[in-house]
């Protein structure tokens, strides 16, 4: 699709699945979170959902996850900079993020223009709006996670 792009950076052993994968969904959306999660799960996942950012720094620190996916525009504290947050104090973890969005969206707190270069830049797998269709989002993080 134009202005998504998305980076293999799993194996691609289809068996992998079955290794249950453990995802780490954050979106301030509910009806998002629980429709994407639902989908996920069906798919094997094993899927943990939080709804902001400090949760988000929280959850990270009693588990890992093998995919982060992360809503850029939440409230308080939005998805890049709860990235660079974890890039930044957990450096040895290689967390895998995906960006979740509006294509082009402008985030007024970043003062900048969030798209998929700056997503590619900041270390993110994909970029990918969330306007797609449920089953396209969930084609794009087995992509990447499988």
């Amino acid at each position: 699709m134009e202005g998504d792009y998305v980076q293999n950076t799993g194996s691609n052993n289809s068996n992998s699945i079955l290794d249950k994968k453990k995802l780490l969904l954050v979106d301030d959306d509910l009806d998002f979170l629980e429709i994407l999660k639902t989908k996920l799960e069906n798919e094997g996942f094993d899927v943990d959902t939080v709804s902001n950012g400090n949760e988000c720094l929280q959850k990270i620190n009693q588990e890992n996850y093998n995919l982060i996916i992360l809503d850029v525009m939440m409230p308080e504290f939005d998805g890049i900079d709860v990235a660079l947050e974890i890039i930044k104090n957990y450096p040895e973890r290689n967390f895998n993020f995906i960006f979740l969005t509006n294509l082009g969206e402008e985030n007024p707190l970043l003062e900048k223009n969030i798209d998929e270069e700056y997503a590619k830049q900041i270390g993110a797998s994909a970029f990918i709006s969330k306007g797609e269709d449920f089953d396209n989002i969930v084609s794009k993080i087995k992509k990447i996670i499988i």
